[in-house]
């Protein structure tokens, strides 16, 4: 391991236990994410025997299995519940910034990622966010043989990854088919048509193989387009100006426009969503540092205010 591979993975463990554990959110929000003290009753019943049913076939699959033995798991090896639920947030924020800090200068990498939709992602939003931060790590792996291995156990653990791989797959494919900067136009359509798909597509998915959250979104509210809007500005601006070294840059700018893109779409139409940039909020950091400098100082400069913004609006709901 070279003393930059050290670098990186001492300093990426240092900002996952830095805030995750170390910065006291159950003090600072009055109480614990909701994931952690449903997680800790779900624990609690399967350890003392309670029972979920029994799936088989397709509908074993979509039951996310892989999360279930990590929860079994966590009752039969340790005692204190919550500390385990911890460092599984640890695990995810340190596959996060691993993939992130490789790319951007550290001190951009912790200061952006510091905000309350990524925090809220990584604490009460656990098991999307782990299955995800392993698709970033299959994304710099070699052996394919792993990659396929990884991203099916991703897939195990949240059902929703598909879509995501989905997604780059196209817009790879895109790639290669279109050279211009009609390219990230093409993205923003693929967003457009990704929300409709959401809206009005995975409830009827759902239902059809037997999912318990099938019509789940309709009872969740859809963040407002003053809320979206931000990340839809930051999408243009990447889609107007970046400037790019090869392919892999490309295609990465391509999704931060994408997600951006949907989480608009998605707001106008209701969909809660916010969920899918703040999955690849690396992504969208790593998309800023493409654009020529003026213009990258002050998209920072936006981003900046919004999470200072973002902060504001997330302690003045504290109850």
């Amino acid at each position: 391991m070279t003393n930059k591979t050290y670098n990186l993975y001492f300093i990426s463990l240092f900002y996952a236990i830095l805030i995750t554990y170390i910065i006291p959110w159950d003090i600072i929000y009055h109480g614990d994410f909701a994931d952690i003290t449903n997680y800790i009753n779900r624990i609690e019943y399967l350890h003392e025997g309670g029972d979920e049913g029994v799936h088989t076939g397709l509908s074993w699959i979509v039951s996310e299995p892989v999360w279930k033995y990590v929860i079994i798991g966590i009752g039969l090896f340790f005692d204190d519940y919550r500390l385990a639920l911890y460092l599984v947030s640890i695990l995810i924020v340190f596959l996060y910034a691993r993939f992130l800090f490789k790319r951007v200068d550290y001190y951009i990498g912790m200061i952006f990622l510091f905000n309350p939709m990524f925090i809220d992602l990584v604490m009460a939003q656990i098991r999307s966010a782990f299955a995800f931060a392993l698709l970033l790590w299959v994304y710099d792996l070699r052996s394919k043989t792993w990659k396929i291995i990884i991203s099916i156990i991703a897939f195990l653990i949240h059902t929703s990854m598909p879509l995501f791989i989905i997604i780059y797959f196209l817009l790879q494919k895109l790639n290669n088919m279109v050279a211009s900067k009609k390219y990230y136009l093409i993205t923003i359509f693929v967003a457009f048509f990704v929300a409709l798909f959401i809206r009005y597509g995975v409830d009827a998915l759902l239902a059809f193989l037997g999912d318990r959250r099938a019509g789940y979104d309709n009872i969740i509210e859809g963040a407002s387009i003053s809320y979206s809007i931000v990340w839809f500005i930051i999408g243009l601006i990447v889609a107007t100006f970046a400037t790019f070294e090869d392919e892999k840059q490309r295609i990465i700018a391509g999704y931060a426009i994408t997600m951006t893109s949907f989480f608009f779409f998605s707001s106008l139409m209701g969909n809660f969503a916010q969920r899918f940039v703040a999955l690849t909020m690396p992504l969208i950091i790593i998309s800023v540092g493409y654009l020529p400098k003026h213009y990258k100082q002050g998209t920072y400069v936006l981003f900046f205010l919004y999470i200072l913004l973002m902060f504001k609006y997330r302690l003045a709901n504290v109850h």
